[in-house]
């Protein structure tokens, strides 16, 4: 029976085995390990400890157990068995493992590439640990030192090269390895492989495949010469190396490990024994308990056994043994946070000794002094300090390293781990030159060091001219950072606190973190709402002695004496309390000698508390002992020393635990009492006892201790205080011993007449503070009244001697109450922080009341006392690890202080230094100059971790979001804080004392420039809200005369808004801040000085420059100006102004300076700007940038013209007085009419009134620039060469204006009218008379004159007064009035203006410039109208000629008689003029040469010919392409008046040629350029007219044959009209009439109504009556007067019906025609039709028969001849002759037939066909080449061949 199985469930024997992928996964894992020890490797010794535990773990991976990771020779040796006799018996074993479990050929990679780096490794860490040569040359080196080492690095590259043995460099490693263990066969063997590792060498000699070979090969060949081998030398692998040497430069790198020594280099080194392993000696261990030490050291000994007697042990009496670590070990351990150190694997096993269970360690050697490293498995640490890191010379290795340098495969073939590495890969050189670390850091460090110097420098003379010497210079900061030698007092004073702040950077932790971060500014500065008594808790606890002193006391040795304490205890039977009375003595002995560790404090503190019984009563058991004799008497005083140690230490500790601020319980503080109660009265009865004087040391103690204890109960009066301190100071001023210092004790450090003075002190004053304190806050005058006074001495006394390091205390007249002589007194011995509560309770009162001056005396007081208590004894003699928590506590209420004081400084600097006289602000930047240089201790270690002198330590403090960060943050902003408030007060004391500072400004800006540049250089601007940047740019604006202040202001807004001024000396450099968005006031600020600098530069230079980019930028920033009215007033008149006519009056009224426009005032918040030029600027870059553009047509370059008319008006709406706004605004004008006229003449022909208007508003801005110039303008040389060019620009406008194509039209009047009223009633007059031509020519003359007088060399103001003057000449006669008329100019004027012109007009430089030929010619043609007017003799004219520089003949003397002469001279002089024309630029000229060959007065062939013949040289071409390019000098708009000069006059002369093929390609050419011509539509009529005459002149028909059709019957017409539409379809027939009728439909059809129809439509009119009458009549068919007619039946017989008519478009579906009713109007008679034929049908027939033809010619060619060929190829045959089209041949027709022959199909058709797309005006470029037949096919002459004019059009085409 079957069984149920589902799809979806496999059967258990279906199931294939899981996948094992646990082998990939291992390997994946050693791959990660690997990497993580290489990268640790990579990091230098510094990562050397990391690298060495990463390569314990990757050695301990799985994938070294496996069996195919152990090699063969160490599996054969593990098991003998394996190897086989018989080679031919292969060993059933997957070696490689990558079968069945299939593991990754990555596998050998990673076994290779770890032995071969972890080999590397070993000897990298030896060569960091080898000495370096002392002063006197090289120390000896111990070969055995690194015996083990040099072992085990040998073994790993052993492995790596079995696994691949093709590396060449690890055989040359493995064998200088070997060398420097002395084996030579070894070395000798590696090398040999490295040489036969790639080829046979058996075979021929091989050059080294590679820099490695060589290298082996060379390292050979040295080795065989030193043992003599010849043989082996002989050998033909050796031959390339025998017969080549190898460069020295070269050889330098051969050896891979120079620093190791080679015995193999001679044969007289004896081989080095190795260090025999040294033992430990064993140790018995009987039934003692064993406390176990962690550390070798006191306070680890007193911890340990502290807490075994609070163990279950601690009361047994069993024998305590103690074991504390080796003293070698011990030694080693590092003595501070910055040293690095390098740890060596326990035990690295390899596979080959892991079945073995043998270990191979890794070893590193220490230094020589050391004692020899054993290989037992503990760890190696080598410390490496700090100096030693910095005087390296070795070059540190880079964190980054090449996968060629790492060891890693770099091609993708190298998959199976067997294939070796590319050769180019293994050539690659890596061997580099070092350099010397310390130079190149004090080449990174010379920016750095060499800003801080300048500004250090810099300050420190301003501070000294102030009588302030607290600035030292920046070298003495250096030195104090590298001199950590306190023997020098004032040196420690001055230097301690930046030591601490070094220190504290380097050894960051996280207490020193949590003191920083955690310390709240407002409770160390006491005005935080919860220090309501601060004040009075640092009043009772700052007022005691003062802080723990070293000054002189060493500090305490943790590791002297401890070997034979723990030998002591080892070799007797000690209990645990014997212990620790033991450890007792031994450091209590130093109470006096050392200063403790905190740690040993705690330890002690524990100890003395927790095992007081057993102590108290073994002491007591000792003081018996030394009573009874039995013991010594030096006993005896040691024990009453050590009875008052226990005493004070026990009163130090209920001191601590009965503060106010302890927390402690009730309980522990009644045990603690007792336990010193029991100690005190133990050390009185002592020294009672005792025999001690007085005076004596261990008296005052005691005493002193004594009556301390004794003021310490709460029911004890101040009166019995005061005594017992007075009494007790004075019995120390009787005794006259020195101070007593107990360094230890913190309640009592210091025992003298100081230390009782304060106390006395404090007592006496305690009423006050406490009253001072207790005070209502509420009343903030009587906080004032009561604390100024102490505070400011100088309030309450008449001659003030301030102090010099507080200013608190004064010695004061008698008159000064005693109450507050003892407060002054006590301020200053006091404390700190008592200070600083009081000045803090000052400010707050002071700002209650709103005094903020008196609030920031009290800030830069706080700052004073504070960074004045970092140079007191106080600090510097405190311990390190609490003074630098206290640096830290100050730093965090520094800061603080500095954000008010800087707020308030910046924010009320008018009123803020009221009351701040000239002491204070000394005594403030002292200290601020003092701050200043405790703070740059951040920069200088921040440049040192920069350039890697020092290195962060690898833990999460220094991490990027660790604490460190956040701090160093910090120190950046106070350092940024101080020297804005310290440039503040500097500031201020300049103003002060002005006479000491008489460069004020400069010195400012000297001053932030330099602090500018060393906080840029380290990126530090932006720190503290980039306060400085801010401060230094409202600085910089509000200094005058300031020299340089383009960089200073420069760098600054870089910084802030990445805005460029692109001027300066030096280039601007990245300081790393974040940029702002420029804001409107910053603009206003800065507009002044970007104005001037624009106006400085070159317009052309400010497009290119960078001052532009943020210019555009600021005016994004001030945005849109809003219109108010008053500038809607101004705008409205000006535009009224300008659209105004042109008086002449005001013209004349401009030269005086006399015309003005009604405006008014503008007051709107861009006023400022207005006046400061700002929308002028911007226009006038805006017009600079489009006349800079390179313009080759219409575009969107006038873009940049509106937008600057636009700033230019809104510049005269606020400034209407500026002469040079309306200067430019009228340039404006002038650009937008060239642009408008330049490339079109569309506007000149159709749009002139936008023209006029354009011409008119130009002429307006330049008469009122004119005016306004004339009274404002100044009279600097820059101001007059901008009037010239004002002059010569309005000059240009009026002559440009009087000329075409504008004509004058400017300058009328007619739309201009007024209404008046006469005699004759209401009429129109002009408002003002027109300015004629004579006086536009004039006025522009006397411009070009007043330009003249500023630019005396420009040669465009003699050519332009050169041409009006010419004007004038010849059209004086024109004017009316004789005074007018009087003024005409002479000849010899004119002419002078023209030779002046060719006198300044620039030379050519170079072959290759073109010269100027305009002067040239225009004085050619001036003589020769001279001549042609009579005016000037031949012979004067041909002199004054052959004197210019291009005269002919070379200016020989030429004799001219007649006007014959004349004539061929002059032609011989512009033809040499156009000889030097060598681009055909200057087409006047040609011209000019036809206008004298041809008169058109007296037309002549001959001369029409050579006319047409000098216009075909160059302005038309063959195919009549019209090229008429325009001369730089040439006005824009001329262009297309000459080319309207030049097309009429081409036409007159082929009209007189009779050339009516070039005039049909030219009317072609000038219908598809219409734009091109002035008056196109005179053009066009006249190219027309021209063509119409010579097209009836060659087919001579005759005008007017109207009366031909008036008395045609219309059935005629029809008649015979039908038979001509068929005579025309016959493309054999050839007739003159014919053609011209198709050539003037088809110019027709070109004309597009383009001209008005009528003369074309009179010659279609007269063709066709002429073939009508010549053809029609003689064609053969029924005479239509002799066809009989119905006329009946034709008037009433139905109409015929076409295809189109309704009966034939009404059908059914199946195409059935329906019938359709129709009704005729049969019953009516028609109408008889007139006699006679209309034009208009005339026309339609003739238009007809033409289309007809054209559809015709349009026909393909049958398949088969066509039966009317009249020529067909069908011999004589009469039927097909007869078939033939019948009527008579035209003349022409027999001389075409052979022609016609091959050409079956019909002429192509004529392109006018589509007339309506011959819309496009431009040029089509390939016209030229293309055959005119194929264009205008019926346009052709009948006569000519159809390829006549094939080789034409090849003429060159214009430029576009």
């Amino acid at each position: 029976m079957s069984t149920f199985t589902a799809l979806n469930i496999e059967p258990d024997d279906q199931i294939d085995d899981e996948v094992d992928n646990t082998k990939e996964l291992q390997i994946e894992e050693g791959l990660k390990l690997y990497q993580v020890a290489l990268k640790y490797h990579s990091q230098g010794p510094a990562g050397f400890s990391q690298a060495a535990d990463a390569y314990t773990t990757l050695f301990n991976s799985e994938i070294f157990k496996y069996p195919e990771s152990i090699t063969e020779f160490d599996r054969i040796c593990q098991n003998p068995e394996l190897e086989l006799v018989d080679p031919s018996f292969v060993l059933d074993l997957d070696l490689a493992g990558a079968g069945a479990d299939g593991a990754p050929s990555t596998l050998p990679q990673i076994l290779y590439l770890s032995y071969k780096n972890h080999g590397q490794f070993i000897l990298d860490c030896v060569k960091s640990q080898i000495p370096r040569p002392g002063p006197s040359g090289s120390e000896p080196f111990d070969i055995s030192s690194v015996d083990h080492q040099a072992r085990a690095a040998l073994n790993y590259f052993t492995l790596a090269l079995a696994s691949d043995p093709s590396d060449t460099e690890l055989w040359r490693r493995a064998a200088r390895v070997a060398a420097t263990l002395g084996s030579r066969r070894v070395a000798r063997y590696c090398l040999e492989a490295a040489v036969e590792v790639d080829d046979d060498p058996t075979v021929a000699e091989i050059d080294p495949a590679s820099l490695e070979e060589g290298f082996a090969g060379e390292q050979l060949k040295e080795q065989l010469q030193v043992l003599g081998d010849d043989t082996a030398l002989s050998h033909p692998v050796m031959a390339p190396f025998l017969k080549k040497t190898m460069p020295s430069y070269l050889t330098k790198y051969m050896d891979p490990y120079a620093f190791l020594p080679d015995p193999t280099k001679s044969l007289g080194g004896n081989i080095p024994g190795v260090l025999d392993d040294t033992e430990r000696e064993g140790m018995e261990v009987d039934n003692r308990f064993v406390i176990n030490c962690p550390q070798r050291g006191w306070t680890a000994i007193g911890d340990a056994i502290c807490t075994a007697f609070l163990s279950s042990h601690g009361l047994s009496g069993t024998g305590i043994l103690l074991t504390v670590p080796d003293e070698h070990d011990a030694e080693s351990e590092p003595t501070a946070a910055e040293d690095q150190i390098m740890k060596d694997p326990e035990t690295i096993k390899s596979p080959s000794a892991e079945s073995s269970e043998a270990t191979v360690a890794t070893h590193v050697t220490g230094k020589p002094d050391d004692p020899p490293v054993t290989t037992i498995t503990t760890t190696t640490i080598v410390p490496l300090s700090d100096e030693s890191r910095r005087q390296s010379s070795v070059a540190l290795p880079t964190r980054k390293r090449s996968q060629s340098a790492a060891g890693i495969c770099e091609t993708p073939e190298e998959d199976n781990g067997t294939q070796k590495r590319s050769k180019r890969i293994r050539n690659r050189d890596n061997t580099e030159g070092s350099v010397d670390p310390a130079t190149q850091y004090a080449e990174q460090l010379k920016p750095y060091v060499q800003a801080d110097g300048d500004v250090f420098s810099f300050l420190g003379r301003l501070l000294n001219k102030l009588e302030v010497y607290d600035l030292e210079p920046f070298s003495e900061l250096q030195a104090a950072l590298s001199n950590d030698d306190k023997s020098d007092h004032n040196e420690a004073l001055a230097n301690t606190a930046i030591r601490d702040l070094r220190d504290i950077l380097k050894a960051w932790d996280d207490d020193k973190a949590s003191t920083f971060l955690n310390a709240n500014a407002a409770d160390i500065l006491g005005s935080s709402a919860a220090s309501a008594n601060a004040g009075l808790a640092a009043f009772l606890e700052h007022s005691k002695s003062g802080p723990l002193k070293f000054s002189s006391i060493p500090p305490f040795s943790e590791s002297e004496g401890v070997s034979s304490f723990v030998a002591t205890i080892r070799d007797q039977w000690t209990s645990l309390q014997d212990v620790i009375y033991d450890w007792l003595l031994a450091v209590l002995r130093t109470y006096r000698g050392t200063l403790w560790s905190e740690d040993l404090k705690v330890a002690i503190v524990r100890i003395i508390t927790f095992a007081d019984a057993d102590i108290f009563n073994r002491f007591q058991e000792e003081m018996e002992r030394a009573r009874s004799g039995s013991g010594h008497e030096s006993d005896s005083a040691q024990l009453d020393e050590l009875a008052q140690t226990f005493f004070e230490l026990h009163l130090d500790i209920y001191s601590r635990i009965t503060n106010p601020n302890s927390i402690v319980q009730y309980e522990t503080r009644v045990i603690t009492k007792e336990r010193l109660d029991r100690w005190a009265d133990l050390a009185a009865s002592v020294l009672r006892t005792g025999k001690y004087d007085a005076n004596d040391e261990i008296s005052l103690r005691y005493i002193w201790a004594s009556v301390f204890y004794a003021t310490m109960a709460d029911n004890v009066s101040r009166e019995h205080k005061v005594l017992c301190w007075s009494d007790l100071r004075t019995l120390l001023q009787d005794a006259g011993t020195q101070p007593i210092e107990l360094q230890n004790d913190d309640v009592m450090p210091e025992i003298s007449v100081d230390a009782a003075e304060r106390e006395v002190s404090r007592l006496t004053t305690m009423d006050f503070f406490f009253n001072l304190f207790q005070t209502d806050t509420s009343d903030p005058v009587a906080i004032i009244e009561t604390l100024e006074p102490v505070l400011d001495p100088e309030s309450a006394c008449q001659r003030p001697q301030p102090d010099g390091d507080t200013g608190a205390g004064v010695e004061t007249m008698d008159t000064t109450p005693a109450a507050l002589r003892d407060m002054w007194k006590f301020l200053k011995a006091g404390s700190t922080s008592l200070r600083l509560f009081l000045w803090q309770r000052l400010r707050d009162a002071y700002s209650s009341i709103g005094y903020n001056t008196k609030v920031f005396s009290c800030h830069l007081k706080s700052i004073e006392i504070i960074v004045g208590d970092l140079r007191t004894d106080d600090y510097v003699d405190s311990a390190d690890e609490p003074r630098r928590h206290r640096l830290l506590t100050w730093l965090k209420a520094l800061d603080d202080l500095l954000v008010k004081s800087l707020t308030i400084a910046l924010n009320d600097a008018a009123t803020c230094f009221e009351i701040i006289d000239d002491r204070h602000i000394k005594t403030t930047c002292a200290a601020l100059a003092q701050l200043t240089t405790v703070l740059h201790t951040a920069a200088i270690f921040d440049d040192e971790v920069r350039v890697g002198i020092t290195q962060l330590p690898q833990n999460p403090a220094y991490s990027p979001h660790g604490s460190f960060t956040g701090f160093a943050n910090k120190l950046r902003e106070m350092q940024v804080r101080t020297w804005s408030l310290q440039y503040c007060m500097v500031k201020e004391a300049m103003a002060q004392n002005a006479e000491l500072f008489p460069d004020r400004s400069n010195d400012l800006a000297e001053f932030l420039a330099l602090v500018h540049n060393c906080l840029g250089l380290r990126k530090f601007c932006k720190a503290s809200n980039k306060i400085f940047l801010k401060m230094m740019k409202m600085e910089m604006l509000r200094l005058k005369e300031v020299d340089r202040w383009e960089d200073y202001l420069g760098q600054v807004l870089y910084d802030l808004y990445a805005i460029r001024l692109g001027v300066g000396t030096y280039p601007l450099e990245d300081h790393g801040c974040p940029t702002e968005p420029l804001d409107r006031r910053t603009v206003l600020s800065i507009a002044d000085h970007v104005i001037a600098l624009a106006i400085q530069m070159p317009m052309k230079d400010l497009l290119k420059h960078e001052l532009r980019s943020t210019i555009e930028k600021m005016q994004a920033a001030v945005g849109q100006a809003k219109s108010s009215p008053q500038m809607l007033h101004n705008l409205r008149n000006y535009s009224d102004y300008l659209k105004g006519s042109i008086r002449p009056l005001d013209m004349y009224k401009a030269l005086k300076g006399q015309l003005q426009v009604d405006s008014l005032p503008v007051i709107t918040p861009e006023s400022s700007l207005a006046d400061k030029g700002w929308y002028f600027l911007h226009g006038i870059i805006a017009l600079t940038k489009f006349r800079s553009q390179r313009r080759l047509g219409p575009g969107a370059q006038q873009d940049d013209l509106r937008v600057s008319a636009s700033f230019i008006r809104l510049q005269l709406q606020f400034t209407p007085d500026d002469w040079e706004t309306w200067y430019r605004l009228a340039q404006c004008f002038d650009y937008e009419l060239e642009e408008e006229v330049m490339w079109s003449a569309d506007k000149i022909n159709n749009h002139r009134a936008e023209l006029v208007k354009l011409q008119r508003s130009a002429i307006h801005c330049y008469v009122m620039a004119l005016s306004t110039a004339v009274r404002t303008a100044d009279d600097s040389p820059a101001t007059a060469e901008k009037l010239s060019e004002m002059y010569y620009d309005f000059g240009m406008r009026l002559y440009a204006s009087s000329r075409e194509p504008f004509g004058m039209e400017a300058f009328w009047v007619d739309e201009f009218e007024k209404h008046m009223s006469g005699s004759t009633g209401m009429y129109k007059k002009p408002l003002h008379d027109e300015m004629s031509r004579y006086r536009v020519w004039k006025y522009a003359a006397t411009l070009f004159r007043k330009s003249l007088a500023d630019r005396p060399n420009h040669w465009m103001n003699y050519y332009m007064l050169g041409k009006c003057l010419w004007k004038m000449f010849c059209k004086a006669a024109d004017e009316w009035d004789p005074q007018v008329q009087a003024t005409k100019p002479s000849m010899e004027s004119v002419l002078s203006a023209l030779i002046k012109t060719i006198e300044t007009v620039p030379k050519p430089r170079d072959g290759r410039q073109e010269p100027i030929l305009e002067p040239h010619y225009k004085l050619a043609s001036v003589v020769h109208k001279l001549v042609l007017l009579g005016a000037m003799q031949p012979q004067a004219a041909a002199d004054l000629l052959q004197r210019q520089p291009y005269a002919v003949d070379k200016g020989e003397h030429i004799e001219v008689h007649d006007q014959e002469v004349w004539e061929s001279f002059i032609l011989k002089t512009m033809r040499h003029l156009r000889s030097a024309d060598k681009q055909h630029w200057h087409h006047r000229m040609i011209a000019r040469v036809a206008n004298i060959l041809y008169d058109e007065e007296h037309p002549d062939y001959v001369q029409a010919s050579a006319a047409r013949h000098e216009f075909r040289e160059s302005i038309f071409t063959k195919t009549m392409h019209i090229q008429v390019w325009k001369p730089d000098a040439e006005r824009p708009g001329r262009h297309c008046v000459y080319m309207e000069r030049y097309v009429r006059y081409i036409c007159k002369i082929l009209l007189v040629l009779n050339d009516k093929t070039n005039m049909e390609q030219l009317a072609k050419r000038v219908r598809k350029k219409a734009p091109d011509f002035h008056r196109f539509s005179v053009v066009w009529s006249e190219v027309c007219t021209t063509y119409l005459r010579l097209i009836r002149r060659a087919a001579n028909i005759p005008a007017n044959m109207d009366e031909v059709f008036k008395s045609v019957p219309h059935e005629e017409f029809e008649e015979f009209s039908d038979r001509l539409n068929g005579w025309v379809t016959d493309p054999t027939i050839l007739h003159p009439t014919l053609d011209a009728l198709r050539e003037t439909i088809e110019l027709k059809k070109l004309n597009a109504n383009q001209m008005k129809p009528a003369p074309i439509d009179d010659l279609i009119n007269d063709a066709w009556a002429v073939l009508y009458t010549q053809v029609a009549k003689t064609l053969p068919g029924p005479d239509p007067a002799l066809r009989p007619h119905a006329d009946g039946e034709m008037a009433t017989g139905p109409r015929p019906m076409g295809r189109m008519s309704l009966n034939n478009l009404v059908m059914d579906m199946s195409g059935t025609q329906i019938p359709v009713p129709v009704t005729f109007a049969g019953s009516e008679p028609s109408r008889p039709r007139k006699v006679g034929i209309s034009r208009r049908e005339v026309l339609r027939r003739a238009e007809l028969a033409v289309g007809r033809m054209s559809d015709v010619s349009r026909t393909p060619a049958p398949s088969r001849p066509m039966l009317s060929e009249p020529t067909m190829i069908l011999g004589s045959n009469g039927d097909l002759e007869q078939i033939s089209a019948p009527g008579p041949r035209t003349k022409g027709a027999t001389a075409q037939e052979t022609e016609e022959k091959s050409d079956d199909s019909s002429a192509p058709g004529s392109v006018h066909d589509s007339a309506d797309d011959e819309s496009d005006l431009s040029d089509v470029p390939d016209m030229d080449d293309a055959d005119p037949s194929m264009i205008f096919p019926n346009l052709m002459k009948s006569d000519e061949p159809m390829n006549s004019s094939g080789g034409e059009g090849t003429g060159t085409p214009a430029p576009e």
